[in-house]
C-alpha cells in the first residue's frame, strides 16, 4: 500500500488524561498503536504553547506562528510525503488499522473519506457510548435562529438508521471537518488545499469548503464513509476547553458568509449549483419544504 501522511493540526490541546499525558499526547501514542501500514505524522503546532513528543519514527513536528486551522492543515500538507492525506483533530481515538482501511476504500482519486464517527470518553480513553455516526448534513440555513448560517454539526441519524445495510462504502453529504481521507493530488491540485484569506476565517469552514469544492467541483468528486473503520472524537465543554479561541461574534459572522458564499453559488469553478447537491440528497431533515421558493427570493435580494 502507499504511505499515508496524517495530518494533526494543533493549537494548544493541553487537556490533561488520567495516564500524566496531555490529549495531544495521548492521541499521537493512539496513532502509533493503531496504524499498521506506511505512514508519518505530521504536528502541526498553530502557536504556543507547543508540547514534548516522544523521539518516535516518521514524526513531523511544526512550530508555526498563529495562523489558523486551515493554515496549520496546508502547513503539514505542504511537508507531507505521503500520497494520501489523513487529516485528524488531535483529540481522537482511533480503529486498528484505520489507516490502511481507509485506503482500501479509496474508490477514486477525486474521493474524500471519513471513518464511521463515535464520541470519545477521553477521561476513559474509549467510546462514549455505543452510539455512532455515519453520515451528516448540509444545515438549512433558512431555519436557523441566529440568522442566515449553517448552524454547526449537521449529524444526520436518520440516514445513519436507514442505511444501516450499505455498507461499507456509501456516499455523504457533508464532512464533519474532524477528520478527512483523500489523496495528496485531490488536496492541491483540484481543491487547492484550504482558503484562509476567504470571508469564512482562516480556522473555521474547512467542512463545508472540502464539501462543496468536492461535490460541485467539475472533477465528479464524492464523500464517503467507511463503515468498516472508525474514529472517536472528543466533544468540548464542560470541563474541557475549546483549544481555537475565537469570539462568538467572529463565529456567527463566518458562519454566515458561508453560508452566503456557497447558497449564491459564488464559486465560479463550480459544474453544480448547489441546488443540486440539495436535490441528490432530498428529502434532508430540517430543512423547509419550500427551499427551493425561499432560495430563489433570497438570490432575487442577494448582494
Amino acid at each position: 500500500m502507499s504511505k499515508v501522511s496524517i495530518l494533526l493540526p494543533v493549537r494548544s490541546e493541553t487537556y490533561p488524561m488520567v495516564d500524566g499525558m496531555t490529549i495531544l499526547q495521548r492521541t499521537v501514542k493512539d496513532i502509533y498503536d493503531k496504524a499498521t501500514g506506511d505512514f508519518e505524522v505530521i504536528v502541526a503546532f498553530d502557536g504556543k504553547p507547543t508540547q514534548m513528543l516522544p523521539d518516535y519514527p516518521n514524526l513531523k513536528v511544526l512550530n508555526l506562528d498563529w495562523g489558523g486551522t486551515k493554515v496549520a492543515v496546508n502547513a503539514a500538507a505542504l511537508v507531507a510525503d505521503g500520497k494520501y492525506l489523513f487529516k485528524s483533530d488531535a483529540h481522537c481515538m482511533y480503529d486498528y488499522g484505520f489507516d490502511e482501511k481507509l485506503q482500501e476504500g479509496m474508490m477514486e482519486e477525486t474521493c474524500v473519506i471519513t471513518p464511521r464517527f463515535y464520541v470519545l470518553d477521553a477521561e476513559h480513553w474509549s467510546w462514549q457510548d455505543g452510539r455512532f455516526y455515519d453520515y451528516f448534513r448540509l444545515p438549512c440555513p433558512f431555519t436557523y435562529k441566529r440568522g442566515f448560517m449553517f448552524q454547526a454539526g449537521g449529524h444526520w441519524s436518520e440516514r445513519t438508521a436507514d442505511r444501516a445495510d450499505v455498507r461499507p462504502l456509501d456516499e455523504n453529504m457533508k464532512l464533519h471537518g474532524s477528520a478527512w481521507f483523500m489523496s495528496r493530488e485531490h488536496y492541491w491540485d483540484r481543491l487547492g488545499g484550504l482558503d484562509p484569506d476567504n470571508g469564512a476565517g482562516s480556522w473555521n469552514g474547512e467542512d463545508i469548503e472540502i464539501t462543496m469544492k468536492t461535490w460541485l467541483g467539475p472533477w465528479g468528486g464524492r464523500l464517503l464513509v467507511n463503515k468498516d473503520t472508525w474514529y472517536a472524537h472528543m466533544h468540548r465543554g464542560g470541563q474541557r476547553p475549546r483549544e481555537w479561541h475565537v469570539s462568538t461574534r467572529d463565529a456567527y459572522r463566518s458562519a454566515a458568509w458561508t453560508a452566503e458564499y456557497w447558497m449564491a453559488n459564488r464559486w465560479e469553478e463550480r459544474a453544480h449549483d448547489v441546488d443540486w447537491l440539495i436535490e441528490k440528497f432530498w428529502p434532508i431533515p430540517g430543512w423547509v419544504e419550500d427551499w427551493r421558493d425561499r432560495l430563489a427570493e433570497w438570490r432575487k435580494s442577494y448582494v
